[in-house]
This record gives structure tokens, C-alpha cells and sequence, in this order.
């Protein structure tokens, strides 16, 4: 469904799984080791954002992925783990795309001089429960005020990846990892 299939996919699986999640038809995972209130603990964005780091240098290496063509997405928790990782180390990616999700502080303060440069695509639905879209509305000015390169869209619908927002992802990914100007 991504660039008609010419793109090597890798999805990294959340390390702690949710007990009790909304969703009985699939299991859901987290990222961050949570305290009693439900908090991540302490120094956990850090920990998974270097695990992440090390594990995208790891797939790197296994399937000689050619690291000039190289993208970062991320669903949700996923997206918000992207933004960090991106906006940090924009020189890794040729783009980032970040779906139904949120533009922490954490990220927003540790922003690489160079990330302006970064291609963003930020995607979220307009009926989102999860991750409402004001949280993705107010990410969207955070990132324009800081002047990233920016493609935001919004579509109509819940905190999923619908047909439309798929098919602008792979057109964006095609002009980003697989057009003459990406590094033919």
C-alpha cells in the first residue's frame, strides 16, 4: 500500500503491552515503563528514544538500507517517539511523517538547528478520541512557529490511517525516497 510496495517497511513492536486496552479484538502496547498514576517514569522518553535510535541503526545495518533513502513514521505513541527522534537528529531522514498524534515538550525543546529543513507530514483525524485533534491542531502551530517544513492534513476520521491519509502517505513517501530529486 506504500509506493506501490518499492519501499522496504520496518515496524518496531512497543515493548510493554496494555492490560485492559480499549480494544479487545487486538492487543496494544506502550513504549514507557508507567508509574501508579499512570505517568511514564522518569527518564523513560530518553531510554525508548535511544533504544529506538539504536534499533534503527541496527535494522540499518541487518538489511543494507541504503540510509540516504531513509524515512521515520510513526503511529500515535509512535508519532510522538518520531517527533523526537526527528526533529533531534533531522540529518538521519529524508522526511518524517507523524499520524494521530501529539508534538511533546520534550521534543519541542531539544529541536536540532538543522530541523527546519526536515519534510514533515503531519496527519490527523478530525474525530480522533484518542489523541483529539486540537492536540494535533496545537502541534501544527508549534511547528509553524518554528518555521519546520511542514505538510499538515486532517481527514475525517478517528484515530486510525484511512484510505485517503494512506494514499497521500504514500504519494509524500514516493516524492520524498523514490523521485529523481531524493538522490538519483
Amino acid at each position: 500500500m506504500l509506493a506501490g510496495g518499492q519501499l522496504q517497511v520496518v515496524c518496531p513492536q512497543a515493548e510493554f503491552r496494555l492490560e485492559g486496552a480499549p480494544y479487545s479484538y487486538a492487543p496494544m502496547f506502550t513504549w514507557m515503563k508507567r508509574g501508579h498514576d499512570e505517568r511514564p517514569l522518569d527518564g523513560e522518553l530518553e531510554r525508548v528514544a535511544d533504544a529506538l535510535s539504536s534499533f534503527v541503526d541496527e535494522v540499518c545495518e541487518r538489511y543494507a538500507v541504503d540510509t540516504d533513502r531513509l524515512a521515520l513514521m510513526g503511529f500515535s505513541q509512535g508519532g510522538f517517539l518520531a517527533y523526537r527522534l526527528a526533529l533531534s537528529q533531522p540529518h538521519r531522514w529524508q522526511g518524517a511523517a507523524m499520524l494521530s498524534t501529539w508534538l511533546s515538550d520534550e521534543a519541542a525543546d531539544d529541536v536540532h538547528p538543522d530541523a527546519a529543513d526536515l519534510p514533515l507530514l503531519v496527519q490527523h483525524g478530525t474525530n480522533d478520541p484518542l489523541v483529539g485533534i486540537d492536540r494535533g491542531r496545537n502541534s501544527r502551530d508549534r511547528l509553524q512557529a518554528m518555521r519546520m517544513n511542514l505538510d499538515y492534513r486532517e481527514y475525517p476520521m478517528q484515530h486510525e490511517i484511512g484510505r485517503q491519509s494512506i494514499h497521500d502517505l504514500s504519494a509524500w513517501l514516493t516524492d520524498r525516497l523514490l523521485s529523481e530529486r531524493s538522490g538519483d
